[in-house]
């Protein structure tokens, strides 16, 4: 009887341990944040790391995160905001341009002429991200939420100087937005995400690309095809956001939402949109002492005649989201304000 007991409390010492070793008291929990830059972009090396390292430090290491590039978990940005919708990764970068059905509040500010700089527009997208924006994140929780620079045109031969220049050429777009106001130029729009714009301007496929000057550079390299970039164009930008899987949100403890509620939001956005489009402004200066490309910059009278000529478009879009019940007129007013 006595080996009995013996053998029964080894046996429960024993599942006792087991139960300790599966299910620790205070385990560490690991995010998982996709995106389909390289390792070498601005945004991993200068937001996405140190966000995992300040998360890390502010959780004593009980919640980190483990950062998947280049679209490791899934290729293509297109998918990357259903990716945390269903939780294929628990964050997720991810361009307002390629699920614009689902976001054309947000997308209304990056009509042409409305941003002036990346910070400008980042500040004023939480101004009214409250009253106006909101109900468009009800799938996901909103980590970041920040405007990128207004968009340049960079061209493989012909050099644009006038709205006439333009007229016929295919230019590569990445949202219906910038369709409009390309179609309204006299260009042919070609939907295309950047991933795909460097072989497209090499080959023929698109005589222009209209997107931020730091792709330029590393790591798109459009100026190697590009020959002509056009700087000063009334031109769109593109809004960017960080979205976390809603019911792995939810599931984290209260302490571990508190810290991360502390290093994203509005003033992580700001800093990211400072940081992103600093490479912008760096990439013209380098344009410019490039031997390879002619930098144009638009004098005020052809900015005019590119701005004349978008109007229509921007009328067109603020119709159709009247269409659809939403205050546009309002809305694009508070966002000139």
């Amino acid at each position: 009887m006595r080996n009995g007991w013996k053998r029964m409390s080894i046996l429960i010492v024993i599942c006792c341990t087991a139960v300790s070793i599966s299910s620790p008291v205070g385990a560490a929990e690991e995010l998982k944040l996709a995106h389909f830059m390289p390792p070498v972009h601005t945004l991993h090396q200068k937001v996405f790391q140190p966000l995992a390292e300040a998360l890390a430090a502010e959780t004593r290491g009980e919640l980190s995160i483990r950062i998947y590039p280049a679209g490791a978990l899934g290729k293509g940005p297109v998918q990357q905001y259903k990716r945390a919708v269903t939780g294929v990764a628990d964050i997720t970068f991810c361009l307002q341009n390629y699920t614009a059905g689902i976001f054309p509040r947000s997308l209304l500010i990056t009509r042409p002429g409305l941003v002036t700089s990346a910070e400008a527009g980042t500040r004023k997208l939480w101004e009214v991200y409250d009253t106006w924006l909101k109900e468009e994140y009800k799938e996901i929780k909103l980590l970041g939420l920040w405007a990128m620079s207004p968009t340049t045109l960079m061209t493989r031969e012909k050099k644009v100087a006038t709205l006439a220049d333009i007229q016929g050429m295919k230019v590569r777009i990445s949202s219906p937005i910038e369709s409009q106001l390309v179609q309204a130029w006299g260009a042919v729009p070609v939907a295309m995400p950047i991933t795909e714009s460097y072989s497209a301007l090499t080959t023929g496929v698109v005589d222009a690309v209209l997107i931020q000057p730091s792709a330029l550079y590393k790591p798109w390299n459009l100026s190697e095809p590009a020959k002509h970039l056009d700087v000063g164009l009334p031109s769109p930008t593109s809004v960017v956001f960080l979205a976390m899987n809603k019911q792995r949100w939810e599931k984290l403890k209260p302490e571990h939402q508190a810290a991360r509620e502390r290093l994203t939001g509005r003033e992580f956005s700001v800093r990211a949109s400072i940081l992103w489009s600093a490479k912008d402004t760096a990439a013209v200066a380098q344009a410019e002492k490039d031997p390879d490309l002619t930098v144009t910059r638009l004098p005020q009278t052809t900015r005019a005649a590119f701005a004349e000529a978008a109007q229509p478009s921007i009328r067109k879009e603020l119709e159709r989201l009247s269409d659809l019940g939403i205050d546009s007129r309002g809305l694009y007013q508070a966002l000139g304000e």
